[in-house]
């Protein structure tokens, strides 16, 4: 069995634990859901710069939707965005006009979550060799956790194997959130908050783990709180960076952006110095991306996740606290967009960041500047 040297690994094989609190966070921020003092670009608390245009409203892009995530941009240029609740993945053209990209529903779930009142399906939009490519993180059947790609007949099929009660409780998926093209592994680099992992697929669907990640702990208390790693991205040194959401209780400023690199050329991250930290000081991370420039832009889903999901209307609990991106500049990580209702999904290009609001239906953009 291989040693971790970094403490916040753990060593694989291991077993899929799933406590009760983190199956709900799961199963609404995907089925989602010690402070870190090893970096350089880091904050003690959280309580970063503002900018003066942080408060600005978005231009609305796309509305009416159910639960939009993942968001990425076709060879044209046009933003495409993963409906994880309504089981669609969309097209938005310059004239914002917005078709779905299959005439049926992709694999959904209607009934998720606490009392079975959530929706969950596409969480995360790939284009690989000129081939999109999209993850369900849950879908009750025989589909469930599965990365799918769009074909012409039928209209999408599977490229890795069902996940279901009786898979292994290794190289597998349990929650996959989020996925970034990786050469390094001939196919993709994927988040699996259910299973506090990256996990590694190939073009022909293996699934073998990449990281795990153990469990910390936090003063006052008691039980160790899970990583919960969301939103992956890949940086402009080459190394794939993946931030975390972190379990109950969603404490402040315990989120991280880590930077992952397969230094050993081993075919995985799990050994001494693979594993840093990037960013600290951050708060329940649903999304990272970079800009053109390099520049990291970290969406944090709420100021109050707890408060979130104790009860009530999980929509009306995002508005009342709401979430906010940060763009990590060098010491000087700044809030560049405030009051954002439950961000899940960024995009950068040149001019513009899109934001993709989950809990609102909306997806909105704002310059950048």
């Amino acid at each position: 069995m291989l040693v971790i040297m970094n403490p916040n690994l753990k060593s694989v094989p291991r077993n899929l634990h799933i406590s009760a609190n983190r199956v709900a966070i799961i199963a609404l921020l995907l089925l989602i859901a010690a402070s870190f003092a090893c970096s350089s670009e880091s904050s003690d608390d959280g309580d970063f710069a503002v900018a003066e245009s942080a408060g600005e409203p978005g231009i609305v892009v796309a509305d009416e939707l159910t639960s939009p995530r993942g968001l990425a941009l076709n060879h044209n240029g046009h933003l495409l965005i993963a409906e994880t609740g309504g089981g669609r993945l969309l097209e938005v053209t310059p004239y914002r006009d917005v078709r779905s990209l299959t005439e049926k529903r992709l694999p959904h779930a209607l009934n998720t979550g606490p009392d079975e009142a959530y929706r969950a399906g596409p969480s995360a939009i790939n284009i690989l060799d000129g081939e999109l490519y999209f993850l369900v993180g849950e879908f009750r059947g025989n589909q469930s956790a599965r990365l799918y790609r769009l074909s012409d007949e039928p209209e999408y099929e599977p490229v890795t194997p069902a996940t279901d009660a009786f898979s292994p409780t290794t190289n597998r998926f349990s929650n996959p959130y989020d996925l970034v093209a990786a050469p390094e592994v001939d196919g993709w680099i994927v988040s699996d908050p259910g299973g506090n992992s990256l996990v590694k697929v190939d073009m022909d669907g293996n699934i073998r783990d990449y990281v795990v990640f153990e469990n910390f702990n936090i003063p006052d208390h008691e039980p160790p709180v899970e990583m919960v790693p969301t939103g992956i991205s890949r940086g402009p040194d080459g190394a794939v960076y993946v931030g975390t959401l972190t379990g109950y209780p969603y404490p402040r400023g315990e989120a991280v952006v880590w930077r992952v690199e397969d230094l050993n050329g081993d075919g995985d991250a799990m050994d001494e110095g693979e594993v840093t930290a990037f960013a600290t000081g951050l708060t329940t991370i649903t999304d990272i991306t970079f800009g053109p420039d390099g520049t990291l832009y970290i969406a944090e889903f709420s100021s109050d996740t707890k408060t979130i999901f104790d009860g009530g209307d999980f929509g009306d609990n995002a508005i009342a606290n709401p979430g906010r991106v940060i763009r990590w500049d060098e010491n000087e990580p700044t809030v560049i967009v405030e009051s954002v209702v439950s961000p899940t999904g960024l995009l950068v290009n040149e001019s513009t960041l899109y934001i993709s609001e989950e809990y609102a239906g909306i997806v909105t953009e704002r310059p950048l500047k």
